[in-house]
């Protein structure tokens, strides 16, 4: 149901290519040019909590809030075609962001601290107005930005903590109009070449506001900050990435060679900057890559040759994500990788069943005693049949019921009553049942699903196993499985 974050492999604007995503999230806002203090380090192992099915991400904040796509489910399955929502998921929320009238189409690059999300609604490269929505509530404001005078096009590329979005204003076309802005509630849009920035186009803004773009880097307030990017290294050419708000960034950079492959690069800010080859591995296009986000650590989140990586910082090298995907997830498949927060959440499509969900991916451990596991986890389907239809005949009155049976355990195997499980069905279109159960004398619990038939795989999710006392370990068990519902 589309990427993580809009991936491609061709080196543009962030708004408009799609190269990258949000920026590393420090935990709260930042003072101009400060660092933000880190959370995160590279997980050894890494478990999965669900945000959405038929779903696609755009950013996160530290406090794992994410702004993407995503279906909603009718309960209809293969039947209809729901309609594809901007939403925000905040504090379990689901939150559809309002359209701006006269411009249809929302585009979103990332989400502050607070909340607030920056974008762009229109025709990309057509007819585009920069967009900011602000949380109203259990709600958002969405606020058009305009552009700047003598302009027609605009778009925001990020926000920072302190509500401060940054983006580019221009006639479009060749020859053009245009010059970089700032916005903020209390200033509008301003025209930061007229305050002495850089007359480029912004790539990328830091939780704290320090700014990328092709050719230099600053923090927003002081215009004397700028900084230029040193030449990339020989075969090479600078493309667009992310920054923290030191000034770190991760980019890739475009060899110069006949196939033009894009490779993964770490900046250091320190003296004149320097660059630092972390992936060895070349991306062309019939592969997708982006850069996902940069924290305070240096960490690392991209996608490479349409896998997810991870490069630990200071200055660790990319090594693919799934490897450090708990075992529990068995059978499940780890996608592209995108926006790594400060706490070091990563935001990832993940497989379970046949479809690939939007999930975080969160840093686990092992649990050492009093704990909680899934010792197994059987699913049964069946196809019941439309009585009016010939045999296995999909239509809307043949249904399946479909039963889970998870047999819960302590460390030693031994099982446990009590335990209050949390999981959900999904299927290969909308479908997300969440449903609760608790364990009997045996440890076991059963859920049950009967809905539309004819949805590909069913599949079952557990989120989490809670008991006075005890510890739900991820790192063990099985806590997902599928089944194809047969008559």
């Amino acid at each position: 149901m589309g990427s993580i974050w809009r991936i491609t492999r061709g080196v543009t604007l962030a708004a408009l290519g799609g190269l990258i995503a949000v920026g590393a999230m420090g935990p709260g806002p930042a003072g101009a040019g400060e660092a933000s203090p880190s959370l995160a380090t590279v997980q050894s192992i890494y478990a999965a909590d669900f945000v959405a099915t038929a779903a696609s991400g755009a950013a996160m904040n530290d406090a794992g809030d994410v702004a993407g796509r995503s279906y909603r489910d009718p309960g209809c399955g293969p039947f209809c075609l729901p309609p594809e929502d901007t939403v925000v998921w905040r504090g379990g929320q689901r939150i559809v962001l309002p359209a701006i009238p006269g411009l249809d189409g929302i585009y979103l690059s990332s989400i502050n601290a607070q909340g607030w999300v920056a974008g762009f609604a229109g025709i990309p490269g057509v007819a585009t107005h920069a967009v900011v929505w602000k949380p109203n509530g259990n709600t958002y404001q969405a606020i058009d930005l305009g552009t700047l005078p003598g302009t027609t096009i605009s778009y925001a590329v990020g926000i920072d903590n302190l509500g401060r979005a940054v983006g580019w204003s221009t006639t479009g076309g060749i020859p053009s109009t245009a010059s970089p802005f700032m916005w903020s509630e209390s200033t509008g849009m301003v025209d930061l070449a007229a305050l002495g920035y850089p007359d480029d186009p912004p790539l990328a803004i830091s939780p704290g506001g320090t700014v990328a773009t092709m050719s230099t880097w600053y923090v927003l307030g002081d215009p004397g900050s700028v900084v230029l990017m040193p030449p990339a290294p020989p075969g090479f050419l600078i493309g667009g990435g992310t920054i923290n708000d030191t000034g770190d960034q991760a980019r890739f950079l475009v060899s110069t060679g006949p196939q033009n492959l894009i490779y993964l690069f770490r900046f250091h800010h320190e003296g004149a900057g320097t660059w630092q080859m972390i992936s060895p591995s070349g991306t062309g296009h019939l592969s997708r890559a982006g850069v996902g986000g940069i924290n305070p650590e240096r960490d690392v989140s991209a996608t490479v040759l349409s896998t997810a990586v991870i490069a630990p910082g200071p200055d660790g090298v990319a090594q693919a994500l799934a490897p450090l995907l708990s075992p529990a997830y068995q059978g499940a498949t780890l996608g592209i990788g995108g926006p790594m927060n400060g706490p070091g959440q990563i935001l990832a499509q993940l497989m379970i069943g046949r479809s690939q969900r939007l999930m975080k991916l969160v840093g686990t451990t092992p649990c050492g005693a009093n704990c909680i596991q899934i010792g197994s986890l059987t699913m049964t389907g069946k196809f019941i049949r439309d009585p009016n239809a010939p045999p296995d005949y999909c239509t809307p009155n043949a249904s399946n019921h479909v039963v889970a049976k998870a047999s819960v355990t302590d460390e030693f195997g031994r099982a446990l009553k009590g335990v209050v499980v949390k999981g959900r069905f999904l299927d290969d279109y909308w479908l997300d049942k969440a449903v609760t159960g608790t364990t009997n004398r045996k440890g076991i619990v059963k859920f049950v699903h009967d809905g539309v038939a004819c949805v590909g795989a069913v599949a079952f999710l557990v989120d989490s196993a809670t008991k006075a006392g005890r510890s739900f370990d991820r790192t063990k068990g099985i806590l997902t499985n599928y089944v194809i519902p047969l008559p």
